[in-house]
């Protein structure tokens, strides 16, 4: 006869880890520190990573080409967060003239018009973001912007824009 075994306590769901927050310069090679970042804070087995690092990467991308984050001084402060349902994405810059948007060649793609030629290597970065996560938007303050968006992710685990 075999001893009883001890009742097994249920499962924790596992701690969500802490965000990464991080301020970079504001040059080209800040998109490979943040994607970077993600992947350490996401793990290589989260279903979400590529996605999100592909996000974090569009939006650290926009921010150092189009803000007064290029210029000498500038940054860029990103802040990711994961939960068990979402990756946070939250991208700080110095401000600019304009607020991010869809292009006319991301409009042209989605068949509201726009003149751009399709072999244009610029100006995809927002669609992408608009296409793969759940919600996106921008504040502006006087002391810069944040871009932000939220990619879900589905209980099987992958990456899912809602309806």
């Amino acid at each position: 006869m075999m001893p009883p075994q001890p009742a097994r306590l249920p499962s924790r769901p596992a701690m969500p880890a802490p965000p990464v927050i991080r301020v970079l310069p504001g040059v080209p090679e800040s998109a490979m520190v943040a994607r970077r970042l993600t992947r350490q804070l996401l793990g290589d087995r989260h279903p979400a990573a590529d996605t999100a690092m592909l996000l974090v990467s569009e939006l650290v991308t926009n921010s150092v080409t189009h803000s007064q984050s290029r210029r000498p001084g500038g940054t860029v402060t990103l802040a990711v967060c994961a939960g068990s349902t979402s990756v946070l994405i939250q991208v700080r810059d110095d401000g600019g003239p304009s607020e991010p948007r869809l292009s006319s060649a991301e409009a042209t793609l989605e068949g509201r018009g726009g003149g751009r030629d399709s072999g244009d290597e610029h100006g995809y970065g927002l669609l992408l973001v608009d296409a793969l996560a759940e919600t996106w938007g921008t504040i502006a303050a006087p002391a810069g912007r944040v871009t932000w968006c939220r990619l879900a992710v589905d209980r099987l685990g992958a990456g899912t824009r809602r309806p």
